[in-house]
């Protein structure tokens, strides 16, 4: 059980350590985590008090990677702030050189497949909107009121070998292998010089980092949804303040 990120033992010695590293590298996720949920994904923005705990923590040494299922392109235009880097779908930007180049191994074709399938299948369900991203879909539920239609479009989507996450008013469709955990082993593999590792996320598929990172990072759930990280707090608010103490902290 994930332990409360404000309170306890275990909450206060993760603060100490990121307060105290001198490079820690800050996972985060985008929607949900920094960025509200809202009714339209290309409406979603991290809010204006957040990116200015970001850029403090930015100054006082911290390296900072956005980790999220949306393209590049999409990630830049929610969060609207030059960080570290942003491993966006299945390609990676580096700030400092502006090149965006490929990260994790991946098939077009594959999911095209897959979004004629989820076409076909949603044509004419009202509150069922696919979003296709580079390497991946999201299938937004937000209106939709059917679990019998969601429950079979996902038994199918799976039947045809791809991995479907069951998320907060979305399904998450991927190729197999290729997730949040693959992406963060492969940053630590290619940038090992950080002392202190942090990953937070609020959804299914941030589950796959926090198990690729047991024992290497403070896991951080925002909000009751992720499983499988070590501390856990109420939502994007709370995780905005607790950045915003953490900055402070650090002298940014």
């Amino acid at each position: 059980m994930s332990a409360p990120l404000g309170e306890g033992p275990a909450a206060r010695a993760a603060f100490q350590r990121l307060r105290t590293a001198r490079a820690p590298l800050l996972f985060l996720d985008l929607d949900g985590t920094l960025a509200p949920i809202v009714d339209d994904p290309l409406r979603a923005r991290i809010p204006a008090a957040t990116r200015q705990h970001l850029r403090r923590l930015e100054r006082s040494g911290a390296s900072l990677v956005l980790v999220s299922g949306r393209s590049v392109a999409g990630v830049r235009h929610v969060a609207r702030i030059p960080i570290t880097a942003i491993l966006g779908g299945h390609r990676i930007l580096h700030y400092r050189t502006e090149r965006i180049t490929a990260w994790l191994p991946d098939s077009e074709p594959r999911i095209r497949r897959a979004a004629l399938l989820v076409r076909r299948w949603v044509e004419g369900r009202p509150g069922i909107v696919l979003q296709e991203k580079d390497r991946s879909l999201a299938i937004h539920l937000r209106l939709a009121r059917s679990d019998a239609v969601v429950s079979e479009l996902a038994r199918r989507l799976r039947a045809s070998g791809y991995r479907v996450l069951h998320g907060h008013r979305v399904l998450d469709v991927l190729l197999p292998g290729v997730h949040k955990g693959a992406a963060v082993r492969r940053w630590l593999a290619v940038h090992p010089e950080t002392d202190q590792v942090l990953y937070a996320g609020d959804d299914t598929t941030d589950q796959d980092a926090f198990r690729a990172l047991r024992g290497r990072a403070i896991t951080i759930a925002v909000g009751p949804r992720a499983e499988g990280a070590a501390l856990r707090t109420r939502d994007t608010r709370s995780f905005a303040a607790w950045l915003g103490r953490l900055a402070a902290a650090r002298g940014g």
